[in-house]
């Protein structure tokens, strides 16, 4: 039986709600929408440059329930702030989903630093997260000036 366009709309926005919030840093209420056992996996290729905000939580985290969900969650938005974001577009297919956005942060220098970040979602077959696996790529580095260097 295939999907209907019912079931792919509230998906896009179940996935709309999670890139919200992780890009708002405002959780809200999206914990429901994992399932229990729902695994998020985080990479990233911060290792380019050295700036203590990248202290991520890279790795693959199981999370049990809502309340682990939120917790997670939680400290996922505490180690993360963005200047700005913009989604780059959302697709739905069957039970995944993937969206990319690109975004704008402050490290703890004041340099920016510009990247995008992929999102792939896997969907139980009640319509709850059962995966999200991410991978953000850091593309840009704007130092912040510094006091103490002459200006020309």
């Amino acid at each position: 039986m295939g999907e209907t366009s019912d079931d792919a709309q509230r998906k896009r926005m179940v996935v709309k709600d999670i890139m919200d919030a992780v890009m708002s840093g405002a959780a809200g209420s999206v914990a429901q929408h994992f399932a229990p056992g729902a695994i998020f996996s985080n990479k990233n290729n911060a290792g380019v440059i050295d700036a203590p905000w990248f202290d991520r939580m890279e790795g693959e985290y199981k999370l049990t329930g809502e309340d682990e969900a939120k917790s997670f969650l939680n400290e996922l938005l505490r180690r993360a702030s963005y200047i700005s974001y913009k989604p780059r577009g959302t697709v739905v297919e069957q039970d995944e989903a993937a969206s990319r956005c690109d975004w704008t942060r402050q490290d703890d220098s004041g340099s920016l630093v510009m990247g995008t970040t992929m999102y792939w979602f896997g969907f139980t077959s009640d319509g709850r997260i059962r995966s999200i696996e991410t991978i953000a790529s850091i593309h840009s580095v704007i130092s912040a000036r510094r006091n103490d260097a002459p200006v020309t």
